[in-house]
């Protein structure tokens, strides 16, 4: 057996022991009419925080399997011990095809609203804390082991009280590549067509198209080049 076959069988079994997961969670998460398409597949390695949330598909395209969770692995990892974790008490919308990779945790706070575009894909231990809004347009690709927040996890205040460090949106525009261990902090604007090399750090806004994106913080290596 080529390692090609080997591959789609262990996919064809770790879908089959998330079948009963997948079923309670579609039908318990989502209006009947949209359970009973079974749109997310979530593996029996996810464990699920919170979901007094909602989610919410803005697609026409309703399938079976258009949201994989808790699947994707990379070489070295095992995936028997990669538990992805779910906390969704906020708004989590959902425009097309999207996996989220084993080991991941997406947490998005009561009151906030995460959007992910058509062809969303996060790779395995990656982190989204989500506690105002973060929006990702169509076909944006993270590699493994990235962080995305709005937030910095606490307050910071001036001596009269007053909150000096609060959450601030993150929004990417449409065919944006992610290099592993990237770190997006809040308020970041990412334009369209930009790849971001593996270790940066994204702090600000970066409004130029069709460039890579490198250091700590992030600085323009690269113009007139896009991810094929």
């Amino acid at each position: 057996m080529n390692y090609r076959h080997r591959k789609k069988r262990i996919q064809a079994w770790r879908l089959f022991l998330a079948f009963p997961r997948s079923v309670w969670f579609n039908f318990r998460f989502l209006p009947w009419s949209q359970a009973r398409k079974l749109p997310i597949l979530i593996s029996n390695k996810t464990k699920i925080e919170s979901m007094s949330g909602k989610v919410v598909f803005d697609t026409d395209d309703l399938r079976i399997g258009l949201v994989k969770i808790g699947f994707d692995v990379y070489e070295g990892t095992n995936w028997r011990h990669e538990n992805t974790h779910l906390n969704i008490r906020g708004t989590f919308v959902i425009r097309g095809n999207c996996k989220i990779g084993a080991g991941s945790s997406v947490e998005v706070s009561e009151g906030a609203r995460l959007t992910v575009g058509n062809e969303f894909n996060i790779g395995p231990r990656s982190l989204v804390i989500c506690h105002k809004e973060i929006t990702f347009g169509d076909t944006v690709r993270f590699s493994w082991c990235c962080t995305v927040m709005d937030t910095d996890q606490h307050d910071l205040v001036d001596l009269q009280g007053n909150v000096v460090n609060p959450d601030r949106a993150i929004v990417f525009g449409n065919n944006v590549w992610i290099g592993c261990n990237a770190i997006i902090t809040k308020g970041v604007q990412l334009a369209s067509n930009t790849t971001v090399s593996a270790g940066t750090r994204l702090t600000g806004r970066y409004e130029e198209p069709f460039t890579v994106l490198s250091g700590n913080p992030a600085t323009v290596v690269r113009r007139g080049v896009r991810r094929k």
